[in-house]
């Protein structure tokens, strides 16, 4: 299953990320964890800090994969899906392709793809920092998942990491919020975009110090979160250690989101590129 962790910048939404790649690992599964955001908290959570030597990074992929699903120099990456292709992608021990072991490390038995820091194409004005993650709207719906393998995918803060609609390509969005009226409202509007592109979601709460915290969500939210994590010095000060603290709330997100998982990454993002393509007609 692939889970994709958006949320408000601050409400934790890539320490939660962390420990669910560290507490996947731990029930003994293959993991893939995806640091989609490019201030790479996810990457330097999982690395203590130190970013493997000659670690590739997704950023810098973009024509190298388009090559991979046969697309021509001139075409859109829209066309892998509005075409079909039947590349598929891997990242098991024993059926990593060529173009994932690239653009991937080992780290402590958990396999790190990492968007990477802003380059030059962003830093002298020649594309938005959204660049570097346009690769995950090809690999992300294409990616096999084997019965005892996950993907975790920590996303841009805020609704951002929606917009983009790379969010077609998870198999089930988890939206972080931590008991502040900016940050539910920021939730919220995550939500009403995960609908949008038909994504099934979950949200759960972050930071949540006392009973008047879980009441504040709730009644603000809306509803009830389907996991309420509690602050923890741990995860300030040793964000790559599995916090056990955590770990009933970590099965009940990862249950209720298998429960929501429809296997349907593929007919979505086709949807959403077919959808884009009458659009832009229209216009």
């Amino acid at each position: 299953m692939i889970l994709g962790f958006l949320g408000k910048g601050g409400s934790g939404k890539s320490s939660i990320s962390t420990q669910m790649a560290l507490w996947l690992k731990e029930q003994g599964r293959e993991v893939l964890a995806i640091d989609a955001d490019h201030n790479m908290d996810l990457s330097y959570n999982l690395t203590k800090g130190e970013i493997p030597e000659g670690m590739r990074y997704l950023g810098t992929s973009l024509e190298e994969l388009q090559i991979c699903v046969n697309l021509a120099r001139n075409e859109k990456y829209t066309q892998t899906f509005l075409r079909g292709s039947d590349t598929r992608f891997s990242f098991g021990k024993d059926s990593i392709d060529s173009f994932t072991e690239k653009y991937s490390c080992l780290v402590s038995g958990i396999r790190l793809m990492t968007a990477g820091p802003q380059t030059d194409q962003v830093l002298f004005g020649q594309s938005c920092s959204h660049i570097l993650t346009t690769p995950l709207k090809i690999y992300l719906p294409l990616v096999n998942i084997g019965e005892n393998e996950d993907v975790v995918v920590d996303e841009k803060a805020g609704a951002d990491g929606v917009t983009t609609g790379i969010v077609t390509g998870i198999d089930v969005a988890v939206v972080v919020c931590e008991p502040s009226l900016h940050s539910i409202k920021t939730a919220k509007q995550i939500s009403e975009l995960l609908q949008f592109y038909e994504t099934p979601y979950i949200v759960i709460a972050n930071k949540v110090m006392s009973p008047a915290d879980r009441e504040f969500i709730d009644t603000n939210l809306g509803k009830v979160a389907s996991a309420y994590f509690t602050h923890t010095d741990q995860i300030r000060r040793e964000p790559s250690l599995l916090a056990e603290d955590w770990d009933e709330d970590l099965k009940k997100v990862y249950e209720e989101a298998s429960i929501l998982n429809r296997h349907d990454r593929i007919e979505r993002t086709t949807k959403k590129f077919v959808r884009n393509t009458k659009f832009s007609e229209v216009l």
